[in-house]
């Protein structure tokens, strides 16, 4: 994240609300440009109309990088700068951002095998999904938000179930032409049946990464980052790495209780709320405090029990994550929810709070595409509401 703007974070939730409209000036920009890091449908798709590849998956406007999600009219409009073959960002009051595109990594322009296992997300985490199924489809108990059975369909070309050697070959490659850009390392994937198996299995991805980020003299610089269903086999949490910048996520979605069971059926009949409360305090044990981390889905419960449940997980010692709920066209929930800018506002005060309470850490670290923790650490969402947006001064 480069120094940000006045107002940016508050603009990024403004956008994170709205949504993005894609003007056909910027399409031309988006065809004539060459290099920048293009949209992998790898898991998501907020992407609500033909030729989503074409797009980029970020933006960067102030300084904060979020999210490009396209669904369709918004008052925000990309079109190409009047003078020049760049974008710019303008709100129907007339308002308008440069947006800056980010560069894809070297390695996935000179290997095709790193472009079908791996992404880049934020410019600056290089990013592994394995694998590319979730047994939760199968079942017909999928987490409504999450699109993975369709984008997985829909973009069937990139590589189903990773191995060890997979992530050692791209973050060698990765660290070898654009070593001062990768700051984070993810490892996130959908749900085997056997979630012993599942967790072992992201953990001996995990494991690939931190070997090569020593390798290589980079494990000081270079986080890893493992999102992942806890085992139903505890004495596997003691696999946690003793590797310093090592975090691990098991995701409740949302806080209430009921809104869990009817969100996440899956892991409500498999797991259990209890049951990933319960793993996520025996992690924060073993690991240190606050490199556990469990992710709530802004916009899918009420913004106080938003605010309750990260609460909650810091006094356990657990960095709540928030990511502002995005749209995706394969989800149960699709674009029957749009959080707005006031529930956004009223969350992300409660976030800057903990902030100055606890020491949380963000999961995405400055690359926070619809997360907002980044920007909280940085105390943005202490700074005015910019006048045009929801009356602010």
């Amino acid at each position: 994240m480069v120094a940000q703007g006045k107002g940016a974070a508050w603009l990024k939730l403004d956008l994170l609300s709205h949504g993005i409209q894609i003007g056909e000036s910027a399409r031309e920009v988006l065809r004539e440009i060459r290099g920048i890091a293009k949209r992998k449908n790898f898991y998501n798709s907020p992407v609500w109309e033909p030729g989503g590849t074409l797009l980029p998956q970020e933006l960067v406007v102030l300084g904060c990088i979020v999210g490009v999600n396209a669904y369709g009219s918004s008052p925000w409009l990309l079109e190409r700068a009047s003078s020049r073959p760049e974008l710019v960002l303008k709100h129907n009051t007339g308002e308008t951002f440069d947006a800056h595109l980010l560069n894809d990594l070297q390695v996935f322009n000179n290997s095709s095998r790193a472009a079908r296992v791996a992404n880049l997300y934020g410019g600056a985490a290089l990013a592994f999904f394995s694998p590319r199924a979730c047994y939760f489809f199968a079942d017909g108990t999928a987490c409504a938000f999450c699109s993975l059975a369709g984008t997985a369909e829909e973009s069937s070309e990139f590589q189903g179930l990773l191995t060890a050697d997979d992530v050692r070959f791209v973050v060698r490659a990765a660290l070898e032409s654009d070593r001062e850009r990768i700051e984070q390392i993810m490892v996130v994937g959908g749900n085997m049946r056997d979630l012993d198996r599942g967790f072992e299995h992201h953990m001996e991805l995990a494991n690939a990464a931190i070997s090569e980020l020593r390798a290589c003299g980079a494990e000081n610089k270079t986080s890893v980052h493992v999102a992942t269903m806890p085992p139903r086999n505890l004495e596997l949490l003691n696999l946690a790495s003793d590797f310093d910048n090592l975090h691990i996520m098991f995701n409740l979605e949302v806080w209430d209780a009921a809104l869990f069971h009817s969100i996440c059926p899956g892991k409500h009949k498999d797991y259990g709320r209890e049951g990933i409360l319960i793993a996520l305090d025996r992690l924060s044990r073993i690991m240190a405090p606050y490199r556990v981390h469990s992710l709530l889905v802004t916009g899918l419960e009420p913004a106080d029990s938003t605010i309750a449940g990260a609460t909650a997980l810091a006094n356990m010692g657990v960095s709540p994550i928030l990511n502002v709920y995005h749209s995706d066209r394969f989800s149960r929930l699709g674009l029957s929810i749009r959080p707005s800018f006031s529930y956004l506002a009223t969350v992300a005060e409660g976030l800057q709070d903990l902030y100055a309470r606890f020491p949380i850490q963000p999961y995405w670290r400055t690359c926070g595409r619809n997360a907002i923790d980044a920007e909280a650490q940085c105390g943005l969402f202490r700074e005015p509401v910019p006048h045009f947006l929801f009356g602010g001064a």
